[in-house]
């Protein structure tokens, strides 16, 4: 080969190898960048997973994105949530500030170059022309800077346009190509992924955030259920000890004991006790008081302390300094040494049953550091509603377990009785003719035996009409006194012992019997002459001016005797005896210790005392009767300081011009029957009275209205009482029906008690008249329903003298307050006897010291207060009357 040929050849293969080396440079470059865009797609893959936030994603695409092409001015907008504003998450320009790119409505950015690839979803490259022919052919609106290059491509996800993403250049030197466009595009999904993967770790850890934060409140929760739970179990086993105390504790000291360990499983209690009322509602007492003072509350009257504070107001309470400063501000509570040291902090919580209040459960600490809350508060209260239920069921199987060993004692001791009364019944059965026809105590004939005795001298007077015979009435002087100053025992051995003289002074033949009480009667028979009667009359008299050993010491007596003989073969049983008890009253009105022989001058009498009982009988309540009102006062203060707490209504018979007093007519009236309707007349006169008198229903004085027993021995007479009260449209609780002790004793007790309580249930108030007149009068206080006790005057007399008179009512003011029930003084004559009074705790009474009775007009009377030194009612037009 020639030499040209070779350096042909060698010139083709040159120029081969030089294009294979440039092929071979533009690969390397191709791999080159093609390595670079790898690893910025990498980086932006991996931001996903590195970045702390979308800020820190936004600013590294721009680094990537920068290194790939010219990309100083960079900015990626989105849609929101609700599509319907753009937001500007990045952006970054040189001419255009991003402090001023905010949230920009849908509508406003389509007109842009953004909204322009966003309408169409391609991506774009436009040079600043293409942007000006855009905008002159209307299809934008340009926002901000002109570029030079604008290119824009959108970014899309899952098929659904989510914003764009924009680099220009304002410098000619920096121009984008096609290829540049090709990049944006590939890096945009790119970029979207690594979003949409970071949105999801965010949504990822959001929800995990969610979930852990639901599960700690869940967990929290059941947390504090299990401790609600544990709590409120602990609370159920404490109320169910508490239950159970009542069965179990001996006796209520260790009842309190338990209760006191109980309740500490709750609450902390070092300091704890429990206070309770009395039954007159008068004072607290504390059956169990533990304190680390060593300080024990005692029994007192209702104070201004924490205790009786919670007891009015019936609500717990939480006292602190503060608290307490504010209950002495306010004067609720004092403060005071003899009641303990003051607690830092106490708790009290009303003890309550049926909506009452019968006591207090408390605790209190004097330290800082043992602090209660209000919860301590609710769990006291809480615990005090089931400690109530537990202390009244404790009280009362202590008082049935009294009650069944009481009425075990009783059926064993009653049947042991009725084992004796079998025994005994052939013994009673064979004294029941003669108890039937003798005295008990005495062992006499009684009226019905000495009746048929009368009988048959009467009998044998018509076949021997020359054999005459007398009847003798005996009544005894002072066996009153004796039987109400000694006692009803001592009585009993005078009446011994007056039966055994009478029956040494008459004749054998004589016959002797008891009617009752102090009367005796003597049937002499034959006599020959009225001097026969009078020899025994005079024996009688004799025997019975000797003194009598009763009880140690000497007493006297006496007879008083009437005589009657018999007029003929038509004489009667009843008119000797009345003859001769007439004869026996005249004989007590001459003086006593004497005998009077029954004449026509005492049949007079007895013939004035028919016309007055005729006359009683068709007297009119309305018109015949008048009612006189006597104040009943306060007795504290002086004269000028009394008040009038009520009054007492005392009926007045108007005969003619006379006015009779009713001790001259109420005994005929009650014999006559006429008493019921003189009680109801009085009765709705006073009710009258008083509504007259009354300035209204709360400032109203009560009215007594004295009333005969019979009303309580007949159910029709009770019902016509209520009745009269309801159409007179009287305020029951004003009225103080009034019966006297001593005809209440003469009575059957368990009709009266009957017949009592039916009034009491209808609204009125009771009272005992003339208490202390007989003996053996406290049953009526233990037994009947009264509300008021009225003392004798007779017995109020000898309180200013009389030690065992003090002593006395010293204990029956004691009884009474214990009772609640109310205690007057009748028959009140001297200040001295009101200062001993109220000296022994009598506060309320009447008598002519301090108000005399009189006449009140209807309906203009006026109730004024009482003049100086007298007891009249003033303005009253009428002249008033002194009462006896």
């Amino acid at each position: 080969m020639s030499a040209a040929a070779e350096e042909n050849h060698s010139s083709m293969t040159i120029r081969r190898l030089e294009k294979v080396v440039a092929r071979l440079k533009i690969l390397t470059q191709k791999y080159r960048q093609a390595e670079v865009i790898q690893q910025a797609l990498f980086r932006i893959s991996e931001l996903a997973a590195s970045a702390q936030n979308m800020d820190q994603i936004y600013t590294s695409v721009h680094r990537i994105i920068g290194k790939l092409m010219a990309a100083k001015n960079f900015y990626i907008c989105v849609y929101s949530e609700d599509r319907k504003t753009f937001n500007f998450p990045y952006f970054v320009d040189q001419y255009d500030d991003a402090r001023t790119i905010a949230e920009i409505p849908v509508e406003n950015l389509m007109r842009g170059m953004t909204g322009y690839i966003l309408r169409s979803g391609q991506p774009l490259l436009a040079p600043k022309s293409h942007i000006e022919q855009l905008v002159e052919e209307g299809e934008i609106r340009f926002l901000g800077s002109l570029p030079v290059d604008w290119l824009g491509v959108p970014l899309i996800a899952n098929d659904e346009l989510i914003g764009a993403m924009v680099v220009q250049s304002y410098e000619e030197e920096v121009r984008y190509g096609n290829e540049d466009l090709e990049l944006l595009m590939f890096v945009s999904q790119h970029v979207v992924n690594a979003l949409e993967r970071f949105r999801q770790r965010e949504f990822l850890e959001s929800q995990v955030a969610k979930r852990t934060a639901e599960l700690s409140s869940i967990n929290k929760n059941l947390r504090k259920e299990i401790v609600d739970r544990e709590k409120a179990e602990l609370q159920n086993a404490v109320l169910y000890s508490i239950s159970e105390l009542t069965n179990s504790a001996a006796d209520m000291q260790s009842f309190y004991q338990a209760l006191h360990r109980e309740v500490s499983r709750l609450i902390t209690v070092d300091n704890f006790f429990i206070a309770l009322m009395t039954e007159n509602r008068q004072q607290v007492y504390f059956p169990y008081y533990v304190d680390e003072s060593g300080f024990k509350a005692k029994q007192r009257s209702l104070q201004k302390g924490l205790t009786e504070y919670v007891i009015r107001s019936r609500k717990p309470l939480f006292v602190d300094r503060k608290v307490r400063d504010a209950l002495v501000a306010k004067g609720e509570i004092a403060v005071s040494e003899s009641r303990g040291q003051l607690a830092y902090q106490w708790l009290g919580s009303p003890l309550m049953v049926d909506g009452k209040t019968f006591g207090v459960i408390a605790t209190q600490t004097y330290s800082k550091d043992k602090s209660f809350s209000p919860e301590d508060l609710e769990l006291l209260n809480f615990v005090a509603h089931h400690v109530s239920v537990a202390i009244e069921r404790r009280r009362a199987a202590e008082q049935l377990a009294k009650a069944n060993t009481f009425l075990e004692r009783r059926i064993a001791e009653r049947t042991e009785e009725l084992v004796e009364e079998i025994e005994r019944r052939k013994e009673i059965e064979a004294k029941l003719f003669h108890d039937a026809h003798h005295d008990t105590l005495t062992g006499l004939p009684n009226r019905a035996m000495f009746s048929e005795r009368v009988k048959t001298a009467l009998l044998r007077q018509k076949r021997h009409p020359e054999e005459n015979f007398a009847l003798l009435f005996v009544d005894l002087d002072r066996f009153k006194n004796i039987n109400d100053t000694l006692g009803h025992s001592a009585g009993d051995l005078f009446l011994l012992e007056v039966s055994r003289r009478i029956n040494s002074a008459i004749r054998e033949l004589d016959f002797l019997a008891r009617l009752g009480g102090d009367e005796f009667v003597i049937l002499l028979e034959p006599i020959k002459t009225l001097d026969d009667a009078k020899d025994v009359a005079t024996r009688i008299i004799d025997v019975m001016k000797e003194p009598f050993e009763l009880n140690g010491q000497q007493h006297f007596s006496g007879a008083s005797i009437g005589i009657a003989t018999s007029h003929g073969p038509d004489d009667s049983v009843d008119r000797l005896l009345r003859d001769a008890d007439a004869a026996m009253y005249e004989a007590k009105s001459m003086g006593r210790g004497r005998y009077v022989i029954f004449d026509e001058a005492i049949r007079n009498g007895l013939v004035t005392a028919l016309n007055q009982e005729m006359a009683l009988r068709h007297a009119q309540a309305k018109k015949d009767f008048l009612l006189w009102m006597q104040p009943i006062y306060q007795l504290a203060g002086d004269e000028s300081q009394r008040q009038v707490v009520a009054y007492e209504a005392l009926v007045r018979w108007q005969r003619g011009e006379n006015t009779i007093l009713p001790s001259e007519f109420l005994a005929l009236a009650e014999r006559s029957g006429a008493i019921i309707e003189i009680d109801r007349w009085v009765l709705e006169h006073a009710i009258k009275l008083q509504k007259s008198v009354c300035q209204s229903k709360s400032d109203c004085a009560p009215v007594h209205v004295n009333l005969c027993v019979q009303h309580l021995l007949r159910p029709r007479h009770i019902q016509a009482l209520i009745d009269t009260a309801t159409e007179a449209q009287a305020q029951f609780d004003k009225i103080v029906l009034e019966f006297g002790e001593e005809a209440l004793q003469q009575e059957d007790s368990r009709r009266i008690m009957a017949s009592l309580r039916k009034l009491k249930d209808a609204g009125f108030t009771l009272a005992l008249d003339d208490f202390g007149r007989t003996t053996g009068p406290l049953h009526f206080i233990y037994n009947f329903p009264f509300d008021i006790i009225k003392l004798d005057r007779r017995f109020i007399k000898q309180v200013g003298h009389k030690e065992r008179a003090q002593a006395m009512v010293r204990h029956i003011v004691t009884l009474c307050q214990d009772l609640c029930i109310e205690l007057t003084a009748e028959g009140i004559e001297t200040e001295e006897q009101i200062d001993v009074l109220l000296e022994l705790g009598v506060r309320i009474g009447q008598g002519n010291l301090l108000g005399e009775a009189g006449t009140l007009p209807l309906p203009q009377q006026v109730v004024s207060q009482k003049t100086k030194n007298t007891g009249k009612l003033a303005e009253s037009p009428t002249k008033t009357v002194t009462a006896t």
